[in-house]
């Protein structure tokens, strides 16, 4: 890695992620009549990646990422397979939703550990940094030097891209010692206000083990040999929920279900403007359910509920209140 021209590289990288966001803003505002513009700064925007410096080493990596420089830069990188890739900028909307979803999963069980801004090493030459994970508490205390073998993982992103967070599954399920009991991965992204105040965001649960249920099984007369459930790999989104108080743009819908591979009925919620949006606590179309077993896959302790519960109308309102409200109290 040449050191001579980081800062300018840095720099570069962050002129283009805010590039994305004044494209995501665009896109917000579009409306299916528009001309094919926008879709093509869709497509653009969501297959491509911010490379700030290639052929990197791990040990170089952390060295880099110790040294300061990417606090006065203002952008988060990840090491990606010897490419430190640039995929986010500091926001409080994206910091106060990790920080909800972490207390959320610390009260629901005194038996996690959850870690906040956890780096992850993967193979020799790929590092994250997770927004969120939990993994069993272990009694004894592990030993020093011990790595966090998360059960769950949580990424919230508003600069990152729907490809990105969709990328990191690979990863998140592979066999690597760090990752290898990694059951669920969950991804918020929250895409940029719109005119009116209002703001798309979509809740994307990945599961190891991922099952859907079997459409043939709601035939008339379903043979008595068809499964309820079939499986699908572990890439594709189990279910996606928009969750917004605006429908999710036509454009990302449909490039979503054709970039993933996710059936088009697993993706809900308020996808269209004739859908019921989500619009209270407790609607049934908004909920995250987690069973307990994915999160303790050596045994459920006892006393700790069924499922792990996330109510995607509290996010909302939460995401709302730093996207909306305090963006104009800063103006």
């Amino acid at each position: 890695m040449p050191l001579s021209n980081i800062e300018e590289k840095l720099k570069l990288a962050k002129n283009r992620l805010l590039e994305l966001d004044r494209k995501e803003s665009l896109i917000e505002k579009s409306t299916p009549s528009e001309s094919t513009t926008t879709e093509n700064a869709t497509t653009t925007q969501e297959s491509g990646k911010i490379v700030v410096f290639s052929d990197v080493s791990l040990e170089r990596y952390r060295k880099f990422h110790g040294e300061g420089k990417l606090k006065r830069s203002n952008i988060y990188v990840r090491l990606v397979r010897g490419e430190v890739i640039a995929y986010e900028m500091p926001s409080s909307v994206r910091g106060f939703v990790a920080l909800e979803l972490a207390t959320k999963l610390n009260n629901w069980s005194n038996q996690l550990n959850v870690l906040s801004k956890l780096d992850i090493t993967i193979g020799n030459n790929s590092e994250y940094c997770a927004d969120v994970v939990a993994e069993p508490r272990q009694i004894p205390p592990p030993a020093h030097g011990y790595e966090a073998q998360p059960t769950i993982i949580i990424e919230v992103a508003k600069s990152e891209t729907l490809n990105s967070l969709n990328d990191l599954t690979a990863d998140y399920f592979s066999t690597s010692t760090q990752t290898n009991s990694t059951q669920v991965y969950l991804a918020i992204k929250i895409f940029p206000r719109r005119q009116d105040l209002t703001a798309a965001m979509l809740a994307i649960l990945y599961l190891r083990n991922n099952q859907v249920p079997n459409p043939a099984a709601n035939f008339p007369n379903p043979s008595p040999n068809i499964p309820p459930m079939i499986a699908m790999a572990n890439t594709i989104p189990n279910i996606a929920i928009s969750f917004g108080t605006a429908p999710l743009n036509y454009q990302r819908a449909a490039f979503f279900i054709n970039n993933t591979g996710i059936r088009n009925d697993r993706l809900t919620g308020f996808v269209q403007r004739n859908d019921i949006p989500c619009t209270r606590v407790g609607m049934q179309d908004y909920q995250i359910t987690i069973p307990a077993n994915l999160l303790f896959p050596g045994g459920v302790p006892v006393g700790v509920p069924n499922n792990f519960v996330i109510d995607l109308w509290e996010v909302q309102q939460n995401a709302l209140y730093y996207l909306v409200c305090i963006a104009f109290t800063l103006l």
